[in-house]
């Protein structure tokens, strides 16, 4: 099987994921971890994610509950 090179796809720049964007498809490396959370305020309930650092999870206890959440 022959490989391929990005130069014979001839692909854009915007074509091309980076380093970081591939971890993030792969799990890659790093501090990632799948957590069940849920609102302490009576927001939308319970959801369950896969996050790799806490400004996601502030992320997304904001987007999901009123004023406050938990993940663990």
């Amino acid at each position: 099987m022959k490989k391929l090179s990005l130069e014979m796809l001839r692909l854009s720049t915007n074509e091309v994921l980076e380093r970081s964007q591939m971890k993030k498809i792969t799990g890659g490396y790093g501090n990632c971890t799948y957590m069940a959370c849920h609102c302490t305020d009576g927001g939308a309930g319970s959801w369950t994610g896969y996050y790799c650092s806490g400004t996601e999870v502030t992320n997304a206890t904001r987007r999901y509950c009123a004023s406050s959440g938990v993940c663990n």
